[in-house]
């Protein structure tokens, strides 16, 4: 028969033993880090190996073979490729357009949430209620609401007598770029409005009672309190929706695809059509990377020149 008396304290030791060696920190560190370590090379590491490996090669989608061409590729799209230039210029024109009406109106309404009045719940739900809706959805939606022919914002806009006729919002190669970034903007704002607001609840009520007292009006209130607090918030949203305009493709392409006259065409766009259209993995890899560094030297360039981790502070 088995001695339980002894099988007992020879199974707690061993047990014990295993604690005390999973409570090791290198252990802990690696159960833990390990895991994520191993997600961000799946999904986000091996992808951008991958890209720049396919950015040295002449790949078509029907060749199975990689065909060596170094920096060919680079050479062509920086030097020769002046398309690749022009849809550069209508992404970073997308971007600033985008970021300017996200930060103001993004900024004016968390100013307006962050007072109390009346049905403000359902103020609120009606200000947030584009961004929940899905950009496939809002788009073809917008594609009809705009339509010349039968859309509602061109009759109501004739009706008010603001336009004397229908007009084809997105069929003019000068404007359509702007309209769509109004759209997108529409949409996207209360990405900003939801950063803002969070960093506008962390000011201490006091200040503003204070200021009150000293006879402080509402624009010095805003000028000397409120404004100095969101500087830090504001510096980094302008980065990331910088970077998240710059890289639109899905409500772009949902209302325009390359627009009228390329006139919409932006980078992303053009990687999308050498890629697919043309069939052109390796250059599209190029273009991406390129892409990739632009962003990349941007950012860097915006830390150094503006510093914007010494305006954020915890509190």
């Amino acid at each position: 028969m088995i001695d339980v008396e002894t099988v007992m304290p020879i199974s707690r030791a061993r047990r014990d033993r295993l604690y005390e060696f999973l409570s090791q920190r290198r252990m802990m560190i690696g159960f833990t880090v390990l895991p994520v370590v191993l997600l961000f090379t799946l999904i986000l590491a091996f992808p951008i190996l991958w890209a720049v490996a396919a950015s040295f090669h002449d790949i078509h989608a029907f060749d199975p073979e990689w065909h060596w061409v170094g920096l060919e590729n680079y050479v062509h799209y920086l030097f020769d490729d002046r398309v690749f230039w022009h849809s550069l210029w209508l992404s970073a024109s997308f971007a600033a357009v985008s970021v300017a009406i996200h930060v103001v109106v993004g900024t004016a309404v968390a100013l307006l949430l962050n007072h109390t009045f009346p049905f403000k719940k359902f103020v609120s739900a009606v200000l947030f209620l584009p961004f929940l809706i899905p950009t496939a959805i809002l788009g073809f939606g917008i594609t009809y609401m705009m339509n010349s022919t039968f859309g509602i914002v061109n009759w109501t806009l004739v009706d008010l007598g603001i336009m004397e006729t229908t007009r084809g919002w997105f069929g003019n190669p000068d404007t359509a770029l702007y309209v769509v970034a109004a759209v997108n903007s529409w949409k996207f704002y209360a990405l900003v409005t939801i950063m803002v607001y969070a960093r506008l609840q962390s000011i201490p009520s006091e200040h503003y009672e204070t200021a009150k007292i000293m006879g402080a009006n509402a624009w010095e209130r805003f000028r000397d309190i409120t404004l100095p607090n969101l500087k830090g918030v504001l510096f980094l949203v302008v980065l990331l929706d910088t970077i998240w305009m710059f890289f639109k493709f899905d409500i772009i392409w949902i209302l325009t695809g390359e627009g009228p006259s390329y006139s919409t065409r932006i980078s992303v766009i053009y990687a999308y059509q050498v890629a697919f259209q043309r069939t052109a993995l390796g250059d599209a890899a190029a273009i991406s990377v390129l892409l990739f560094v632009i962003v990349g030297a941007g950012a860097l360039t915006y830390f150094y020149v503006l510093e914007p981790a010494e305006e954020v502070r915890a509190e």
